[in-house]
């Protein structure tokens, strides 16, 4: 699958989050290992990033704070290097800062200012592809900055159980249509094997892949309620015919009525 050149600004998010927390880690009750934020507000400043990935287990990571900032056109990107009091305001609190985005004609790495890392879809799987290592530094762990990711895991937490909600709800339906279907199913095969089983009592006659004593073949009984159809068809015709002769008939003899009528008055005026 090649790399996407155009995505949304939701659809870029959704591909950072799984690259960094598989989407059933994130429901899972042992949980995931690490922490995906969005929106989040620098401490002691009102510069937001776009994504916050903090690493909470050895094997994720412990205590590794990416901060992320996603650009999804050139216009977006020109946008962010204009500005960066924004990218100062987060540097002193995260290991590594990142500009993600759709592809390198989005945002070219030799533009990138210096310590910036550089990140686009792998193209195949959940992982994204560095094409710009960042500077690594140590971050600064403060109390402004805790209760600042205290805050937004509380509202990841409610999304992930929101989410969560939804799948359960999902699965709830896809099961209840499915158990619907399989009844329908089985109603449909019993009343078939019902309206056989009147056919034969009917018959007289047992269905079966042999002719033998008592049991005509499929095919048999077809070609023989075939011919008493046929049969049936040409008398209804025949009758139809006749009842359509007769009306013909009477009409006929309505009128013959009408006009020696009609002569007998004339007559009865000569006299």
């Amino acid at each position: 699958m090649a790399t996407p050149t155009k995505m949304t600004t939701a659809e870029l998010n959704e591909a950072l989050h799984a690259h960094f927390i598989k989407p059933d880690d994130r429901i899972d009750p042992a949980g995931a290992g690490a922490v995906y934020l969005t929106e989040v507000t620098a401490p002691s400043s009102s510069r937001r990033a776009d994504a916050v990935h903090i690493g909470l287990w050895s094997s994720r990571g412990a205590g590794r704070i990416d901060v992320c900032e996603l650009k999804v056109s050139r216009a977006d990107f020109r946008r962010e290097l204009d500005k960066p009091e924004k990218a100062e305001a987060w540097w002193p609190y995260c290991n590594a800062f990142w500009i993600v985005a759709p592809s390198v004609e989005v945002a070219p790495p030799d533009e990138l200012p210096p310590g910036w890392g550089l990140m686009v879809p792998g193209g195949r799987g959940r992982r994204f592809k560095v094409i710009a290592k960042p500077e690594e530094h140590e971050a600064r762990i403060s109390v402004p900055l805790l209760v600042t990711l205290l805050k937004n895991t509380e509202t990841t937490k409610v999304n992930a159980l929101r989410q969560q909600e939804r799948k359960l709800r999902q699965e709830a339906y896809e099961r209840e249509e499915r158990i619907l279907r399989e009844r329908l199913s089985h109603t449909s095969t019993g009343s078939r094997l019902e309206a056989l089983g009147r056919l034969e009592e009917l018959l007289g006659m047992k269905l079966d892949d042999y002719p033998w004593e008592g049991h005509i073949t499929p095919e048999t009984a077809a070609e023989g309620l075939k011919v008493f159809m046929q049969g049936q068809a040409a008398v209804d015709q025949a009758k139809g015919e006749a009842r359509r002769v007769i009306r013909e008939l009477e009409r006929v003899a309505k009128d013959a009525q009408r006009q020696a009528d009609d002569l007998r008055k004339m007559t009865m005026g000569f006299e």
